[in-house]
């Protein structure tokens, strides 16, 4: 087992964090790790964790590994999805036919763009029940109009997984930085006048140039360009649709593309490309679970075993911290999206890069979207708030469930601001968390009263909660699981001129790239979690608080009502926006979104 930090010394009992600061990555919050208990160096925790995660394939998920059976034809070859995804035969327990080995067949690209459905597995009717995407799905990957229209609602529907608070809304000041950055190539009028009727919006994944290709051992690259795409909306209906977007890589010069232009089709997928690797490893990764590891492991070396807060922060602070080094030490290519970011130190990189201006209420959904220009009445369709940016209202609602839920526990527990500010536990885990050494948490203050505690507290557990949606069965099957909706690179590197006409089906991920992407998103939908927050489905179950503070299970049980609410609501949006993409009236859903709420895990599991 490879490590990459040092042996705790025996008998340690605290969370550890790799050496960042001799790497040089002076901003990235910690990256922790369990030190075993008893100092056995074999490092006991982290085995189980591999252990763990190993189980989420096989036995738990291989029923849906074993529905990867549908027959495609692809190079001249017919094989079953699951040889084209991986090359090899199916695992030992599928009841079928074990098929060939074909290790060669990993490496095709697709021939029509219906063939992203490669990862519909037939388990649970996902293939049979989703038919009717088929058509609009696949026009949006080669039709002009179909991928205009597709493009923004796919993002903001069904991007929740990644985190996709992208789109900003372009000021004066921001739209003077665009004329330096778009240079004279570009047509300045018409934006302009898109600007100051409030109608223009960016999504800037720029961070990206500094992520290099990465060349695969089978020949093939995986690549993602910087993107910067301009966005008009419509006054009445809100409909966002891209109209320009600037493409450029490390070393080459920016190609501006246009409607019109014969590479516009590439220019989309580009920025798709672009926006899913921004939300896997910045909208997701350092959200989600980055500041919330560091956070995790100063709270874990700070409060006393006795500690009060135990109750509320314990079933939600398991998993992540040994996850979070698994990720990035041990199981990088067996378990990571397959993305040009290809291994720790990349990813480190970009984190850094990515925190370097950032402070921990900043990635809270509100400071966000005030950060972004975003506001509410520019997305309220008939008086529904959010319905042009779904995602963010999805967010927000669980935001206000948290909200809501500590601000009923922590009076319980502190009945003064005294109490608070009083708490020597409290003030270490502060100053833990913003001493460089430790947690490397910029933004953070004394807490003083109650307020100062419940936002602390709600921050670091929503992360904890809206992460919990991706596991939900519709924040996978079919929209990101049709791998050309999200692709998580391009395997071409180079950057068309607009005049030329790429074939994007060469471009775009190949059989083996999609195999990548089955296995993130198959360990998300298909395993259950370790510990549920809705635990057998049920609000009443597993109460977290003991009997001084028994008030607080009733707030739990509200707070576990609400998020059964939203699994309902999310659910029937989903298969809403499905049927309108499909252009058909809504109908029954689908079996494979049956209502699983046990399936919401109660920590940051994978």
């Amino acid at each position: 087992m490879t490590q990459v930090f040092p042996i705790p010394p025996a008998g340690t009992d605290t969370v550890m964090h790799l050496p960042l600061h001799d790497w040089g990555f002076d901003n990235c919050p910690a990256i922790p790790y369990w030190a075993d208990y008893a100092g056995d160096p074999a490092f006991d925790q982290i085995a189980n964790t591999v252990q763990l995660l190993g189980q989420r394939a096989d036995p738990q998920g291989l029923p849906a590994y074993c529905g990867l059976n549908t027959e495609y034809t692809i190079g001249d070859q017919t094989l079953p999805a699951y040889t084209f995804l991986y090359g090899t035969t199916f695992p030992e327990g599928c009841n079928s036919d074990p098929g060939p080995n074909v290790p060669s067949a990993t490496t095709l690209p697709l021939e029509d763009p219906s063939q992203f459905t490669l990862s519909w597995t037939t388990f649970k009717d996902v293939y049979k029940d989703s038919q009717y995407l088929v058509t609009p799905f696949a026009d949006s990957v080669l039709k002009d109009a179909a991928a205009d229209e597709a493009f923004w609602p796919t993002i903001a529907q069904f991007g929740l997984p990644l985190n996709p608070l992208v789109l900003e809304k372009v000021s004066s000041d921001g739209f003077d930085e665009l004329t330096k950055r778009f240079g004279d190539g570009w047509a300045v009028d018409e934006i302009r006048a898109l600007q100051a009727d409030g109608l223009l919006y960016a999504i800037d994944t720029t961070i990206l140039e500094s992520v290099k290709p990465h060349q695969m051992p089978d020949g093939s690259v995986r690549f993602v360009p910087a993107t910067h795409t301009l966005l008009k909306q419509h006054p009445t209906s809100k409909k966002l649709t891209p109209v320009q977007i600037r493409v450029w890589t490390d070393g080459v010069s920016p190609v501006t593309y246009v409607k019109g232009d014969k590479a516009w089709l590439w220019a989309l997928q580009a920025a798709k490309a672009s926006i899913t690797v921004w939300g896997i490893w910045l909208g997701h990764v350092y959200h989600w679970h980055t500041v919330t590891a560091a956070m995790q492991m100063t709270m874990h070396n700070s409060l006393p075993p006795t500690h009060q807060l135990w109750s509320l922060l314990r079933p939600q602070s398991q998993s992540l911290i040994n996850f979070q080094y698994v990720l990035v030490s041990l199981l990088w290519n067996k378990i990571t999206p397959p993305t040009p970011v290809d291994g720790y130190r990349s990813l480190l990189a970009l984190l850094d890069k990515f925190a370097e201006p950032r402070t921990f209420f900043d990635d809270d959904p509100h400071e966000e979207l005030k950060a972004r220009g975003l506001d509410v009445a520019d997305f309220r369709v008939k008086g529904k708030d959010w319905a042009a940016y779904p995602v963010v209202g999805y967010m927000l609602e669980i935001w206000d469930a948290t909200s809501e839920f500590v601000k009923k526990v922590v009076p319980a527990m502190y009945t003064t601001d005294l109490e608070v500010k009083n708490d020597p536990g409290l003030k270490t885990w502060i100053a833990q968390s913003l001493d460089s050494s430790q947690g490397n948490i910029k933004g953070l203050s004394a807490l003083n009263t109650r307020a100062d505690l419940e936002k602390l507290l709600t921050s670091l557990l929503y992360r904890v909660n809206v992460h919990g949606a991706a596991s939900l069965a519709p924040s996978v099957n079919p929209a990101l699981a049709f791998v050309a909706n999200f692709p998580p690179c391009l395997q071409s590197t180079d950057i068309p001129a607009r005049t030329d006409q790429p074939d994007l089906l060469k471009v775009l991920p190949h059989t083996g790239t999609i195999g990548g992407m089955t296995t993130f998103f198959f360990t998300f939908a298909y395993s259950p979690p370790y510990a549920s927050l809705l635990p057998g489905g049920d609000v009443d179950l597993d109460p977290w608080f003991p009997p001084q503070l028994q008030q607080c299970n009733g707030y739990l049980v509200t707070f576990r009502k609400r998020i059964k609410a939203f699994v309902d609501q999310y659910t029937s949006d989903w298969n809403a926006e499905l049927a309108r993409l499909a252009k058909r009236p809504p109908g029954s859903p689908p079996a494979y979104s049956k209502l699983q709420y046990s399936q919401w895990p109660s920590s940051i599991e994978i």
